[in-house]
């Protein structure tokens, strides 16, 4: 008998607000901070808004992993 895998990566974790660590943010969160997110997203932020029955859900990356981005004008100097 052969066990039939899923096919593609596993999914990602799925987190809440109150279960989101602290080190993982939204694009939005890290870009606030001068940084740019790398690599793929490491878990989903799920939520549902204010007077919405429609679940919410955006891509969260790991902070750590996260590099300076490049002021304008600064590629000249590398």
């Amino acid at each position: 008998m052969y066990l039939q895998r899923q096919a593609g990566p596993p999914p990602l974790p799925s987190y809440t607000r109150e279960t989101l660590p602290v080190y993982l943010r939204t694009p939005k969160q890290i870009r606030a901070e001068g940084l740019e997110p790398t690599g793929p997203p490491v878990g989903i932020l799920a939520w549902t808004p204010q007077d919405s029955y429609v679940l919410a859900q955006c891509p969260v990356w790991d902070i750590r992993k996260a590099v300076r981005t490049l002021d304008p004008g600064q590629e000249s100097l590398l």
